[in-house]
């Protein structure tokens, strides 16, 4: 059997969740065809590994494990679209001051797992962010566009990273449910 999965930092602050809360409330108002991301689900993805096969979960804890890096603060800054806001499909909250740290642990898990030889989605420009929102029609794009122009400078706050996680991903009809089957402290 395989299981789908992926690395991430969890977001759990309750007063960035708050502010998150209150952009994700005023998108569901917009009338757009929008999937949102329910709050237990909001991460920072690190890397996606995808399908692997579940003897193969043991490696990839393994090379986790070796993973070495100081804890951080990420800066949750702006709000954006992929791939641009005139055609968006995802909607997304971004990082500030923490971004370099963040994609410096990202480099060191990859790294990690190319030396187990794990395949995983590789990200040519790595951009640290948090998906808010998957964009399914075109109905009412230029309100989404007009709400996240608005929030280009939104301050939503800090979080403190101190460890990333190894999640399993199952797909159903009413979106994905997440489980960690790992967690790895940061520690210098």
């Amino acid at each position: 059997m395989s299981i789908r999965t992926f690395i991430s930092v969890d977001i759990e602050d309750p007063n960035v969740l708050s502010k998150i809360k209150l952009v994700k409330n005023s998108l569901s108002s917009l009338g757009a065809d929008l999937k949102l991301v329910e709050d237990e689900n909001l991460h920072l993805t690190l890397v996606f590994i995808g399908e692997v096969p579940e003897p193969q979960i043991t490696v990839i804890k393994h090379a986790l494990q070796k993973v070495k890096h100081k804890p951080f603060r990420i800066h949750l800054y702006g709000a954006g679209c992929f791939p641009t806001c005139n055609r968006p499909r995802v909607l997304w909250i971004g990082t500030k001051e923490g971004s370099e740290e963040m994609t410096q642990l990202y480099k060191k898990i990859t790294s990690s797992l190319r030396k187990e030889k794990i395949s995983f989605e590789e990200e040519k420009d790595y951009t640290p962010h948090l998906t808010i929102a998957r964009v399914r029609s075109n109905k009412n794009i230029g309100k989404i566009a007009k709400l996240l122009e608005a929030l280009i400078d939104e301050d939503f706050g800090w979080i403190e990273v101190k460890e990333f996680r190894l999640k399993k991903s199952t797909l159903t009809p009413k979106g994905p449910i997440y489980e960690t089957l790992a967690s790895f402290s940061l520690s210098e």
